[in-house]
């Protein structure tokens, strides 16, 4: 009987945790910290970015809120990208960030952004 309580149990937590649908997931999911790595580039404080979606659904064309976003050092396109509209930007490319997954990168700059998550597509299987 013991044995069969727990396989219902396991079955109910496993269901649950695949049933965890859209509404459950949120732009508070996304994760952003920055620090500053103690380097300069072009006179300029250097911060690292890590952006973790903490969802176990994946989500997709994350944007976040980055006007003005400037680095005095290179930011990988692929990994963040501001937008043309100067307000937003664009991570990993558009591609998906996973249950987990960290997204990195480090600029430079007088001031520190305040970088927010502002939109992202969720998707649940």
């Amino acid at each position: 009987m013991e044995a069969k309580l727990m396989k219902i149990f396991a079955m109910l937590m496993l269901f649950s945790l695949c049933n965890r649908g859209n509404a459950e997931c949120s732009l508070s999911d996304l994760h952003v910290t920055q620090t500053a790595t103690g380097k300069n580039a072009g006179g300029n404080p250097e911060y690292a970015v890590e952006v973790e979606n903490k969802c176990i659904c994946t989500q997709t064309d994350v944007k976040l809120l980055a006007p003005g976003f400037k680095s005095s050092e290179p930011v990988d396109p692929p990994v963040f990208r501001p937008d043309a509209d100067g307000k937003l930007g664009t991570l990993n490319n558009g591609s998906p960030v996973y249950y987990g997954y960290k997204i990195t990168f480090n600029y430079a700059s007088a001031t520190k952004f305040s970088l927010r998550p502002f939109s992202s597509s969720i998707a649940c299987s």
